[in-house]
Parts: C-alpha cells; structure tokens; sequence
C-alpha cells in the first residue's frame, strides 16, 4: 500500500484561542498576503479556513508524521450540501490557504486524480513540513492548547441519526456536568499505547483502519429518541480503534488492563424476560467456546438489528473489521446466526426487535457509576462501552466498583468480571494477587447460589 493512502479527512473541528496559536496564524496570515496568496478573501474569512488547516496538520503530525490529510479541490467538495459546506467552508479561500501554504513550504501536498480506466483514485492530501512543525514549537505551543469545537457532551438524535434540541433537565444537567468533570479529569492524564509510530502505522494499513487521532479524548453520552434509550459514552480514541491495540493502552506511561462483564446484555436480556438463570445454571460459555467474541457480537446484532438482512450485513462488516482471517459469505453468517437462535430459545422474541436502545441504556448507567465513583477516588477509568481500561495498580478497585455498581442498580443480575490482560502486565504486582483473590471468593459465592438453584 503506498504511503499516501494513510490518510484522514480534514478535521475542521479544532480550535484554539490561546495568545501562541493566534501569533502563529497571524504570521503565516502576513507571510501569505506579503506573497499575494489572500487576494481578495475577507481577512476574517481567510483566518477561519487558516487557522482550521494548521491546527488539523498539527494535530495530523502529532498522531503521525507521516499522515497525509484528505481535502477537497473540487468546488462540489464546498456545495451547501457537503460536510465542509454546511460548515460554511468555502472553495476558494480553501484552495489559496492550502496552496498558499505549500509555496511558503509550510506544508506538502499532493493532487487528487481519478483513473477511470482503472477505476482507480486519490484524494488530494496534505501534511506539515518541519518548517511548519518548526514554527509551532517555536512558540511553545502544545497539544493542550488545541480543542474540538463541537462541545456538546450530551447528544440526543432522531430516526436518521440528526442531532436535535431538547429542553434540559434536572436529569440533562447532572449528566452534563458529571461529564465534563470527567473529561477536565481525562486531560489531567497522559494517554498513549505502548507501540511506537511504525508500529501502529503498519497495523493500521495492514487492516486498513483509520489513523487514529489522540487528541479525541473528550467523551459525549449519545441517546436517541429521547433519554431512555441509548445513552452510551463514545468519541474516545481509545474506543475507535482496533481492540487487538487495547492491551497496548497507557495512562501516564503506566501499563493497562480492561475489564469486561461477561454476558452483560445476555443476561440483561434474560432479566428482561424474568427468566436469567437457564444458560447460569450451564458451565459453559453462553456465547459458545469457538469464535467467542465473535459469537458475542452476533448475538447484539441479532438483538439489535431491525431484520436478518441488516444483520447479516451488520455480521460482515464485524468480520472484515475484527476477523479478518474468516469469510463473510452469507453461507458462513447464516449458520451463525441459526446457533445463536438455538441457544437461546427462552428470548428469541427479542431477536431482529432492536433492542439495543433499551439495552444500552442500562449497561450506560452502569458505566455512569463506575466512571463517577472511580474518579471520586481519583483513579481514571477509560470507558469501551460494557467494559473498562484502568491502570494495573488499580486493577483490583476497578473490579469492586463493578461489581458495586450492579449490586446497586440490578441487584438480581450481577454478572462475571473477566480480566483481559494488558501487554505489559507483571503477574506478580499486588493489584493482580489482590484481584485474584476477589474473584475467587465470588467464584465461590456464585458456585454456592448456583447449587442451591439446582437442588431447587
């Protein structure tokens, strides 16, 4: 793969009103009308597309130096339909920034083209050069001085996935100050994975995934319809890259581990039914042993999809992403699908209903409560979802919290906590010892309850 395909879209998302990041536009802003690139663009104008494109080849760099950014050249790039057009973008001070910037040598850029013979193309991409890196640490800037404009933490959206207004609540504030807490917390701590550059550039090409962009780790609550369903935190650069990286996660330099609950929407779902303990009262894995988690995520999918054919398509897009090594023919995810049905006849009904929006909104509750009681603690707790990231010294409170956190919000259904091991883990630190022996006592509880239900 060549190297200019590794490559995102232009973030125009970033700001700054720090005093060092204005002195910086407000030079490349002269240099650029000294050399008669701004023309007849309003200068206010000019410094919103300006300031957008060095801020995001900053960002770009930071990730990875040898990213490219993705941008429009054509005028329909820019219509009042498209993304940068709804954001009042326009073509032309676009193209003079960029071009404008890449004769001052700020930054490298490269053409788009279409091979229509070969049904073959490229986007036009850009990247910082030294000079341009060079000029930005002159003035001491940092990453911290750069954020995302868009800064609603709590979303709600309708049928189409739009984002529309609500009224706030007594429920919507808490919610909304709870998080932007927890972000001010996140930006207290040093996050990174323990790979170098090449390391994760390569990984990403080779499974064609995203760049991943660390400057996104403020966390948004999404619902849709209204506030009792979904609610789920996302956004996190932790969260939208590939799992098989999540073992590698740091927090301050510090080695990682997650933990997940085992079966959670299953057993939501059993509860739901009033009828939990079929599959608990069986040694086996409720998902299957081959495949796991993949047959775990054919079970959501069936759960939450609307018909089989959404589902199956849903299913492949799982596979190509996360198991690439298997086909994704329908005659390989039909069979999967059968198997997930046949072993859980007692809540078929609930299969192709959609169910997530109700299922997340409890699972998200519960991450609430981790979340909030773990930072009480001053401890940071990375959230993906049903599961959790902390750093290893905290292992075994991470684990406590959880189980809390089911004890007070669905105290008829607290399910197993397995340890996902992260890539640097010592197996000799206390936390590990101290989380082994927790989970062993409960083990034994839940092995005790477990008889009693069988001689019942």
């Amino acid at each position: 793969m060549d190297e200019r395909e590794y490559s995102r879209p232009l973030d125009v998302h970033r700001i700054s009103e720090h005093t060092s990041v204005n002195k910086i536009i407000n030079v490349v802003y002269g240099e650029l009308k000294s050399s008669h690139h701004v023309k007849k663009s309003p200068k206010k104008r000019f410094l919103k597309h300006l300031k957008a494109v060095v801020l995001d080849l900053y960002v770009g760099y930071l990730s990875d130096p040898d990213l490219y950014i993705g941008y429009p050249r054509g005028k329909s790039g820019y219509s009042k339909d498209s993304r940068l057009g709804k954001l009042f973008f326009g073509y032309r001070p676009m193209i003079r920034v960029v071009d404008g910037l890449e004769d001052l040598g700020y930054l490298e850029n490269h053409i788009g083209f279409q091979d229509l013979s070969r049904d073959f193309s490229r986007v036009s991409r850009m990247r910082a050069t030294p000079k341009l890196i060079d000029l930005i640490q002159n003035y001491d800037v940092v990453p911290s001085m750069i954020s995302r404009g868009d800064d609603k933490v709590i979303v709600l959206r309708d049928a189409d996935g739009e984002d529309i207004s609500f009224e706030a609540t007594d429920e919507t504030q808490k919610m909304e100050a709870d998080l932007q807490s927890y972000n001010t917390f996140i930006g207290e701590h040093q996050l990174g994975l323990s790979l170098s550059i090449e390391e994760v550039r390569t990984l990403l090409m080779a499974r064609r995934s995203n760049p991943i962009d660390y400057s996104r780790t403020r966390v948004r609550r999404k619902f849709k319809y209204d506030f009792s369903s979904g609610g789920r935190f996302y956004d996190g650069w932790w969260q939208e890259m590939p799992k098989d990286f999540r073992p590698c996660l740091s927090i301050d330099g510090e080695p990682c581990s997650e933990l997940d609950y085992r079966g959670q929407h299953l057993l939501l779902l059993y509860a739901l039914n009033e009828d939990e303990f079929p599959w608990l009262r069986s040694d086996s894995d409720p998902y299957g042993e081959e495949n796991r988690d993949l047959m775990k995520q054919v079970f959501l999918i069936c759960v939450n999809e609307e018909s089989r054919e959404t589902a199956i398509q849903a299913i492949r897009q799982e596979i190509n992403y996360n198991h690439p090594e298997l086909p994704s023919t329908n005659q390989f995810i039909n069979p999967l699908i059968d198997t997930t049905i046949e072993r859980h006849p007692e809540v078929s009904d609930y299969f192709f209903s959609e169910m997530w929006a109700e299922l997340q909104r409890q699972d998200s509750k519960i991450a609430e409560y981790v979340l909030n009681h773990m930072r009480a603690n001053r401890i940071l707790v990375l959230p993906v979802h049903d599961s959790f990231v902390v750093q290893d010294q905290y292992i075994h409170h991470l684990y406590s919290i959880m189980k809390e956190a089911y004890r007070m919000l669905v105290p008829d259904s607290i399910p197993e906590a397995t340890l996902k091991i992260g890539a640097k883990r010592d197996p000799n630190q206390p936390s590990f010892i101290e989380l082994e022996r927790l989970m062993e006592e409960d083990r034994a509880q839940t092995k005790t309850e477990l008889e009693g239900l069988k001689i019942i």
